[in-house]
């Protein structure tokens, strides 16, 4: 099997890379990533890299005999989508379009797995989000996923292309140096200043996943050939005041400096985002393995270890 992930040398990347090569050897590996910081590790595992967007012209023949394509690229953060709306369009949707217009055109007919969010798409619920609850996106970010998963549906309808979103909760894990989700910032205070800041009350909860887990879904829907949207998470809540509280007792190990702070409300930020995995665990008989203590005592422990000591790859494939 051939798989072409864009956005390959980025945090979610490498760790569906990690997991593909201790879990399905033989696969053929490769990234398109513009991505400079992370070459070397990419080396150590892929097949071959591209160094570039994702739709630039040296990079479109990587398409041809793709089995799989993994569409990680793009703008991933809803605060760099308020900042710069504009670019976050062009990321996301702009350039998207392209990449389906290169796929319809050149007949490649290969699977298209697009990276989602339920969270960003559906705005505040204080119940689990399905995949069939009406959108309603808070920020730029939500949006353009929002887009991104009407044209793919389109374009699956019209053209008989097959494409799958699957929408991601919090995910967090190794390779997430320069992550921005709040289980690697907590990581990088306990071994910095200490001071796990908090926006806003604490209250809002999110669905925490382990990356491993996060690659074991991708590959039961690539070979279950699932189509459509379908949610990856936990479908368990928990508040970043309980998350704060799990690194204050985890990092107490080797730190007694670890402090919390709370700082104003992030704007765009959903209060309420929990998945209901019911259709992905049905379709696919998938369920997460990794329980967020154990999760996040491995992430940390790579955070102190991993980056110094051992390649980013090797810390992915040792687990």
């Amino acid at each position: 099997m051939r798989i072409v992930i864009t956005g390959g040398l980025g945090f979610i990347g490498l760790n569906l890379a990690g997991y593909i090569r201790r879990n399905h050897p033989g696969t053929s590996l490769i990234a398109i990533d513009w991505n400079e910081n992370s070459l070397t590790a990419g080396q150590t595992i892929f097949d071959q890299i591209y160094n570039c967007c994702f739709v630039c012209p040296e990079a479109l023949p990587a398409y041809r005999d793709a089995d799989v394509i993994v569409h990680l690229a793009g703008c991933s953060t809803v605060q760099e989508s308020i900042t710069d709306p504009t670019f976050c369009h062009e990321n996301n949707v702009n350039r998207t379009h392209v990449l389906l217009e290169h796929l319809r055109q050149d007949k490649i007919s290969a699977k298209l797995i697009f990276a989602s969010t339920g969270g960003a798409i559906v705005g505040n619920k204080e119940t689990p989000i399905r995949e069939s609850d009406p959108p309603n996106p808070l920020s730029p970010y939500g949006a353009t996923k929002l887009a991104v998963e009407g044209m793919l549906a389109a374009y699956a309808a019209t053209y008989g292309m097959n494409n799958t979103s699957l929408r991601f909760a919090n995910v967090y894990g190794p390779n997430s140096a320069c992550h921005q989700g709040v289980v690697a910032r907590f990581c990088r205070a306990c071994l910095g200043d200490g001071v796990l800041r908090v926006n806003g009350d604490g209250h809002q909860s999110r669905d925490f996943i382990h990356a491993r887990d996060v690659s074991r879904a991708v590959m039961s829907v690539i070979s279950e050939d699932a189509r459509g949207i379908y949610n990856i998470g936990t479908g368990i809540g928990t508040s970043v005041r309980d998350l704060a509280a799990l690194f204050q007792k985890i990092a107490g190990d080797f730190s007694a400096r670890v402090r919390i702070e709370h700082a104003p409300m992030l704007p765009g930020e959903v209060l309420h985002n929990v998945c209901d995995i019911t259709r992905i665990r049905n379709r696919c008989s998938f369920r997460p393995l990794i329980d967020l203590e154990t999760g996040i005592r491995q992430t940390l422990e790579w955070f102190r270890t991993g980056t110094a000591g051992r390649t980013a790859i090797n810390a992915v494939v040792a687990e």
